[in-house]
């Protein structure tokens, strides 16, 4: 693909920024990153997938997207709405959405909760929110509530961006080259330095988790084609044994492992760009006749 333009896109969610690779009349591809990422993590694959209309948001709090008011807070089901909103304000009635980590966990229950506006879900190292422990939700919500009370810490402020590339790696199984990619759309310079541009609210407790039994319905209610990638480095995150029944409670999936780890898709993009762009123009084509049906 070509290089990508940055655009500002104002919603009824407030202004969300992302990347643009618009091609007219191609098939429409909404990706949304993981947590604490941006749209910048999808660089890579993006430059390996042709003939699409392809947008990367920066979701709310991350990159150069505005933050959430300091009242609200950053609850899973509310990018539901930030994604709605954007896809209003790109003026697509309906497009694929292509998810990492948290961002394949938004496109899913997307998909669960707005049919009408998924053509098709790939998800990578991702099926479906984390999931809360029903017996523990006053223990969630009591952390929660101790945490807003504290004041946001200072920001750190980083010498250079070499420095900032280190700190992320060092929290993360990102790669060199992957790591200055994000951080390079994650930083602000200011004087003395830089420092993040993402929410340091993204970091606070959520007060409450969807369920398991809410997240299997969610994705029992799934109508679109799925096609997932699952790195073959465990996670730490979920059980194989719920990643297996979330995979089968989605009626339409079709799934696939990856060596690697969470961030093959930056690492390893070419391991998976020619069957994403194959599933998505099969089912491109595929809703088309429906539709005309």
């Amino acid at each position: 693909m070509d290089k990508p333009r940055d655009i500002g896109l104002d919603t009824r969610q407030g202004r969300q920024a992302a990347l643009a690779w618009q091609h007219e009349g191609a098939p429409r591809v909404l990706c949304l990153h993981g947590w604490l990422d941006n749209a910048a993590s999808f660089l890579p694959l993006a430059a390996r997938l042709e003939g699409f209309d392809l947008v990367a948001l920066d979701l709310p709090g991350h990159g150069h997207s505005d933050h959430r008011h300091p009242s609200a807070r950053y609850h899973f089901i509310d990018y539901l709405f930030d994604v709605d909103a954007a896809l209003d304000a790109l003026g697509w009635k309906d497009c694929h959405v292509l998810g990492h980590s948290l961002g394949a966990a938004i496109a899913a229950v997307f998909a669960s909760a707005a049919p009408e506006r998924v053509r098709s879900l790939t998800l990578l190292d991702g099926v479906g929110p984390i999931a809360g422990d029903a017996s523990k939700s006053a223990e969630r919500l009591r952390r929660s509530l101790v945490r807003s009370r504290q004041s946001p810490s200072a920001r750190r402020r980083y010498g250079s961006l070499d420095e900032m590339v280190e700190a992320r790696r060092n929290a993360t199984d990102l790669s060199l080259e992957a790591a200055r990619l994000i951080c390079e759309r994650s930083a602000r310079k200011e004087e003395g330095g830089f420092v993040w541009r993402s929410d340091p609210a993204l970091n606070w407790v959520s007060p409450v988790l969807l369920t398991e039994d809410q997240v299997l319905d969610l994705l029992r209610h799934v109508d679109a084609p799925a096609l997932t990638f699952q790195a073959t480095q465990e996670s730490g995150w979920f059980s194989p044994e719920r990643i297996a029944a979330r995979k089968d409670a989605l009626a339409r999936g079709t799934h696939l492992f990856v060596e690697g780890h969470h961030h093959f898709h930056m690492d390893e993009p070419e391991a998976i760009a020619e069957t994403i762009q194959a599933f998505i123009l099969e089912q491109d084509v595929a809703t088309a006749h429906g539709k005309q049906t």
